[in-house]
């Protein structure tokens, strides 16, 4: 882990060498020391400020309704237990103020940090598991309870208090809760009004960015002057700044790299020159100490276990949920600092707490990383349900589901005249699944859900705009379409897990991926490529790369036809593309000229599914004699170099061109056509069509990728079990209602 890493040698390295009086002299001299303090008490500040502006507040109640038992439990059983323990043996203890302070110590060795858990898990690439994500929401409520405990408990300045120190006590409350109303009736309206006046797709006002910056420095100043510490300012400006794009995004981008290259290593030398590894003479007061944190870690195993009573999995998760929440960070150390500095605690005794938070990290995340091993490809629960998965399998008398991802405005034309042309009508709708993909910007945790269309009118975003568009297109048209749109939040890396357990949770049998050329997210092209080949390789169902290039019309006019071209060599993903073309030919307003290639000569290739593939073909043609809007072509080819010519004669005739990704095992084509190929997920023929030189840039391009596990005897003619029927009463809400484990155990 890099971040436990960086963070154990800067704290061990100063803490060890800095009892030797000589390095001491040269390495930390009280002038420098001040500097340091200060450095590193603006680090505290700005850390606070971007993990609660990372936080997504429009979800807390949400997120707290969905796993509010597991939070709790988890946080409670560990207090209430390590509390008890503390009571048993506190004489042993010397180093600790009595009164009060030790439940307020407990408060925050029991609790959880959203911030801390990220980190973990986004390291550990768990980001998007479903322990994971309930890892997350728990660790929330342990949020919303902890700041309100700690909140407390710092403006308790000891133990014991005389009446005026008591009334100090009442005004700071007062202050802070005045200086709370100002910030959320005064500064946060100005803020949000600035949000509104920013111009869609524009940046920021920089004078407005700088003075946001400015911001949490002077209200952590404000809130410590008021008689508290920096941390309820800084918290409260990063609550009132909404989280994400436009400007939540921006002043994450501005802080993050300086925050933690440059300021954090200073927060972390203050932690080591404060602990003192030599200090640890009362062996015996530093065991009981250990064991009552021990009680703390282990109470989060047994709240855990409790708490996973209600999902019925295994025991293994439970123990893996419970070492997910015991992860340790900066925050857990700055509050220890805070009663270092006021003696509420020695200094063994703070050493013990640091040595502490860095053991669990170290023996924790390893047994993560070991033992939890989410699924790669998600499968159904029987045979059935998996061969529904394709559009070969979906009657055409049925729905079928199609998710269509959506990075940007501009892909909507193209998703819109792809829906039109599968002649969408009564006997075959569409079930339309729109997807917006949003990079993981200026937030805390990857966010999937479905998306509210009744607070479009309130919300000016991007993902409005698409909805709005989308519905608006639809309902005009009077298609037999049916749209139930999600929105997507998460780091490129991992989002294809996201759309693969969608298609997965609602049955879906077809994904459509917008292949990026616009201007608008050329800037990320790796990153999105790179998650069509993660969509590619994990997708439980067939996956469609729509390349737009074709000016969007509506295609129920015989006059001006959209010209579809389909070339079809054999295998799966061919007859999965033919399947789909199916679904055309019954659209007034589209013309299909069908290729059938025969592969001759040095390509000719032995299929195991070859006579699969004359069937189909042969089904094909039987069921559209005098068909007007299709033309079937039989051609032969015993060369690439022919197989080239035949694909450059389409060039600028036709508006969409469908090909299947793979020829089949060891084809002797894609094997000399390889070394040519530059985008490895559009395979050798899609990458051809993809070309810019091609056509003249100005035909779309339709790679199928079919589910390899599909059996290759079935037809698309086959009385399956249709999608309605698999999952008549899935619930769109279900991922982020409730939480169901894949876990190897489960």
């Amino acid at each position: 882990m890099s971040q436990f890493r960086l963070q154990t040698g800067i704290i061990l390295g100063p803490s060890v060498i800095g009892r030797d009086k000589k390095m001491a002299n040269i390495m930390f001299q009280p002038e420098n020391m001040l500097l340091n303090n200060t450095i590193s008490a603006i680090a505290g500040i700005y850390f606070i400020f971007i993990n609660s502006l990372k936080m997504d507040k429009s979800r807390l109640l949400s997120v707290v309704k969905s796993s509010w038992h597991v939070g709790l439990i988890t946080y409670l059983v560990p207090w209430a237990l390590s509390i008890y323990v503390f009571y048993q043996v506190q004489d042993n203890i010397p180093g600790i103020v009595g009164g009060s302070f030790p439940v307020y110590l407990l408060v925050l060795s029991t609790r959880s940090y959203v911030a801390v858990i990220v980190n973990a898990l986004g390291e550990l690439n768990l980001l998007s598991s479903e322990l994971g994500q309930l890892a997350i929401s728990s660790a929330t409520v342990h949020e919303l309870i902890g700041w309100l405990l700690m909140c407390v408990a710092l403006l308790m300045q000891g133990p014991n208090k005389e009446s005026d120190d008591r009334m100090k006590g009442v005004l700071t409350v007062l202050s802070l809760f005045a200086l709370t109303l100002f910030s959320i009736f005064v500064l946060r309206p100005l803020i949000l009004q600035v949000i509104r006046k920013t111009s869609d797709g524009k940046p920021v006002n920089g004078n407005y960015v700088g003075a946001l910056l400015f911001a949490p420095l002077i209200a952590g100043v404000l809130s410590d002057v008021l008689g508290s510490t920096y941390f309820p300012g800084a918290l409260l400006m990063g609550l009132i700044i909404p989280a994400g794009p436009p400007l939540g995004s921006v002043l994450v981008e501005k802080c993050e790299l300086i925050l933690s290259e440059i300021l954090l290593p200073f927060l972390y030398i203050r932690f080591s020159v404060l602990a003192n590894v030599y200090s640890i003479t009362n062996h015996e007061a530093f065991g009981y100490f250990h064991m009552i944190l021990a009680t703390a870690y282990a109470g989060k195993v047994v709240g855990s276990l409790l708490s996973m009573l209600f999902f019925k999995t295994s025991l293994r998760n439970a123990f893996l949920l419970a070492f997910i929440l015991n992860s340790k960070g900066v925050l857990d150390l700055m509050i220890s600092v805070r009663f270092r500095m006021f003696k509420y605690m020695d200094e063994t005794i703070y050493t013990a707490f640091v040595l502490s938070n860095m053991l669990v990290s170290a023996i924790m995340v390893p047994l993560i990383q070991i033992f939890y091993k989410p699924q790669t490809r998600i499968k159904g629960s029987d045979s059935t349900e998996i061969c529904t998965r394709t559009v070969q399998a979906t009657p055409l008398v049925s729905q079928l589901r199609v998710l269509c991802c959506i990075h940007c405005e501009d892909n909507v034309p193209g998703i819109l005249t792809l829906l039109n042309a599968m002649n969408v009508t009564e006997n075959g709708p569409i079930g339309s699944y729109p997807v917006h993909l949003t990079e993981l910007i200026g937030r805390s945790a990857p966010l999937l859900e479905p998306y509210d269309t009744k607070n479009m009118r309130r919300m000016r975003d991007s993902t409005d705009r698409i909805m709005k568009a989308l519905s608006k297109y639809l309902k005009s048209s009077n298609l037999s379409v049916t749209i139930q749109p999600f929105r997507i939040i998460s780091p490129y890396k991992i989002m294809h897990d996201f759309i693969c357990k969608l298609a997965q949770d609602e049955s879906i049998p077809l994904i459509i991926l917008p292949f990026p050329e616009s201007l608008e997210i050329i800037g990320k092209t790796t990153s999105l490529r790179s998650l069509i080949l993660g969509v590619e390789e994990q997708s439980p169902c067939t996956v469609g790369i729509l390349l737009d290039r074709c000016t969007p019309r509506y295609l129920g006019s015989t006059e001006l036809p959209f010209k579809v071209a389909v070339f079809f060599f054999g295998g799966t993903d061919d007859r999965e593309a033919l399947a789909l073309v199916m679904r055309m030919l019954g659209n007034p307003g589209v013309r299909i000229k069908f290729f059938r290639i025969h592969l001759t000569g040095e390509l000719q290739e032995n299929y195991m599914e070859k006579n699969h593939d004359d069937c189909l073909v042969k089904e094909f043609r039987d069921k559209n004699i005098g068909n007007h809007g299709l033309e079937y072509h039989e051609l032969e080819a015993n060369l690439s170099e022919q197989v080239m010519d035949m694909i450059r004669s389409v060039e600028n005739k036709y508006d969409l061109v469908v090909v299947g990704k793979r020829r089949g095992p060891k084809s002797q084509l894609d094997e000399e056509m390889n070394p040519w190929v530059e985008h490895k997920e559009l395979g050798v023929i899609g990458d051809m069509l993809a070309s810019s030189d091609f056509g003249g840039g100005f035909m779309s391009v339709l790679v199928i990728h079919c589910l390899g596990s599909i059996d290759g005897s079935m037809r698309i003619s086959d009385n399956v079990q249709g999608l309605d029927q698999v999952s008549e009463n899935r619930d769109s809400d279900s991922l982020i209602k409730k939480f169901r484990f894949s876990g190897p155990d489960s």
